[in-house]
């Protein structure tokens, strides 16, 4: 016990109640405390001054003094809080980006002469971006050259074939299956050579109304007349007299790859029905179900992907070569809006691509009406 702590704690004692010596940056407090023997206790307790001040300073002052302290510390970290947020904000809108679809962003021009972490990383993510960017740059331009190269020995082969029909007489049946391979590999390079051009972005959509309705109802007319030889039929369970702004050709390219893969698909005896109905007064959604199988769930998220098959069973002996869906994916993209595909209960496939979409009359919502589905 140190000399001033006895002395505070003997004058304590002696005047009975408590005992304040400041000395120094150091203030001590003593109280005396009686016991229930008679025994006396001196209760001795040292605090700084500033301490000491602010306990007893009255409520106005101390909130003053907290202020003070509030906007110092705003002051100051404010903007060392905005120098570092800021380079990660814009790392988060540039990896936005990328995941939309844009692999031409950089983040490194726009930090300026920063040398520190941030910095090197936002280098590492222009270098990466620019590799994912090299990459499918050159995976679109191999597919469309050798797209175009196989249609100059395509075209010579049906010019071959023509000779020989000439000089093979009656029996023609090799030649037809050959024939029916050379189609096939046509249809192919044609579609390889669409989703070139939509990858590319050489494919723009032309701003004219597009009639959905006229669209959908002559699809559907010219799938259901081809596939009654084959027991299934295409029916318009609804339809909204809606109209979009875009390209005719690649709307009706979208809605005839989804139409006629679901009639590729469908049960005999089944007929694929598709469905407009309005999502709210500015889009419309153009559903189209098969009476097949339908795909795992955990493939659904995949079937939009260039060239995926779900299973030998659902595209090796229907003809398809998993690029039809691609390219209503990349279609209905350019157009604003969005493709899903999900189980319908009770069996089946259900595609919908919703599409920004103009009624004929602005102030009322798309005018529907029922059909029933013919057997």
């Amino acid at each position: 016990m140190t000399p001033r702590v006895a002395a505070a704690a003997a004058r304590a004692g002696d005047a009975g109640h408590a005992d304040v010596e400041v000395n120094g940056g150091v203030a001590l407090k003593a109280h005396r405390i009686d016991g229930a023997d008679g025994q006396r206790w001196a209760l001795v307790a040292s605090t700084p001054i500033g301490l000491v001040r602010l306990l007893h300073d009255a409520p106005f002052a101390q909130l003053l003094r907290l202020v003070a302290v509030l906007l110092t510390a705003g002051v100051v970290c404010y903007p060392l809080a905005r120098y570092v947020a800021r380079p990660l904000a814009t790392l988060r809108a540039a990896t936005q980006e990328v995941a939309a679809g844009n692999l031409a962003v950089r983040v490194a021009p726009g930090l300026g002469r920063r040398r520190d972490e941030l910095a090197d990383l936002a280098q590492d993510f222009d270098r990466m971006a620019e590799r994912i960017e090299a990459l499918m740059t050159a995976e679109r331009r191999l597919l469309r050259d050798i797209s175009h190269e196989l249609r100059s020995p395509l075209s010579r082969l049906h010019v071959a074939l023509g000779l020989a029909r000439q000089q093979a007489g009656e029996d023609q049946a090799p030649l037809d299956r050959i024939e029916r391979e050379a189609e096939r590999l046509n249809a192919l390079i044609g579609q390889l050579l669409m989703l070139a051009r939509l990858e590319s972005g050489a494919t723009e959509p032309a701003c004219e109304p597009v009639d959905l309705a006229t669209i959908v109802r002559e699809v559907v007319e010219d799938a259901d007349f081809e596939v009654k030889s084959r027991r299934r039929g295409v029916r318009i369970t609804r339809a909204c007299e809606s109209v979009a702004i875009g390209a005719p050709d690649l709307l009706r390219s979208a809605v005839e790859n989804v139409i006629r893969n679901a009639v590729r698909h469908t049960r005999e005896d089944t007929a694929v029905e598709v469905a407009m109905r309005p999502r709210d007064p500015e889009h419309v959604v153009i559903a189209v179900r098969d009476h097949g199988g339908g795909v795992p769930e955990s493939v659904l998220p995949h079937i939009f992907h260039p060239f995926y098959r779900v299973g030998d069973g659902r595209d090796r002996y229907t003809g398809g070569v998993g690029l039809g869906l691609t390219i209503v994916h990349r279609t209905i993209q350019l157009h604003s809006g969005t493709v899903r595909a999900a189980n319908a209960p009770g069996g089946g496939l259900v595609v919908e691509m919703t599409l920004p979409a103009h009624t004929r009359t602005p102030s009322a919502p798309p005018k529907c009406y029922r059909r029933d589905p013919l057997t």
